[in-house]
Order: C-alpha cells, then structure tokens, then sequence
C-alpha cells in the first residue's frame, strides 16, 4: 500500500493535523485497518480514556496469571484482568487477536473490561 502524508481536520476541536507515513506503517505493522482518523492526536489520547467501545489487538495473555496487555490505536497498552473477559468469551486471547473493550477508571489506573473478540469474517 503506497503510504503519504495526509492533512485531517479533528472533528472535535477543529485542529488540522497531519496523518503522517510513519503513523501509517505503524499502525498497518499492529494488524490496524488503516483510516484516515477523525481526531487529533491530542483529542486521541482523551478518547482513549472516555469508556468506549474501543477496539484493540491483544498483544499478550496468560491464562494461567488470567491477565494480559491490549494494544490501543494509539500504541498504548491497556492492562486486563480475566474478571474484565465479557460473559459467554472463552478466556483464550491468542497475541494478535482483534478485540473490542470498554474502559473502566480503577483505583490502578485504566483498565479494560467485557473484552470480546470481534468476529471476522
């Protein structure tokens, strides 16, 4: 896929930004669809922690700690905890598995709960 760098505007505060090749490749590179975003960099980050639903690929999970790391869009990873699987989910997340989650504000910091898989087809 040819790569460039593109302008965008945040469709929340209005900034122009550039969505640039390095962005690019790196999300291609984490298995990420990639779309020209709709928000800035910044307004990403508080995204981020808004409750969701977001989608995330798992970057590890150990079943028999029962827990593991997603990695956001952004490249952050957020902790889970098996308690955080949604209802009806077997708790096996091979690394790479596409997933959706909401966020949940813990005495530790953000977290991500009812992860499930999203199904592809």
């Amino acid at each position: 896929m040819p790569y460039r760098d593109t302008w965008a505007t945040c469709e929340k505060c209005g900034k122009q930004f550039i969505f640039t090749v390095e962005e690019q490749r790196r999300l291609s590179e984490l298995g990420f669809e990639i779309t020209l975003p709709t928000l800035c960099p910044d307004c990403q980050k508080k995204a981020e922690r808004a409750p969701g639903p977001h989608e995330g690929i798992i970057k590890w999970y150990d079943v028999e700690r029962g827990y593991g790391f997603i990695i956001q869009r952004s490249g952050n990873e957020i902790f889970f905890h098996r308690t955080g699987i949604a209802p009806g989910e077997t708790p096996d997340f091979p690394d790479g598995t596409r997933v959706t989650y909401l966020v949940e504000q813990t005495r530790r910091g953000p977290q991500a709960v009812d992860v499930a898989r999203i199904n592809e087809t």
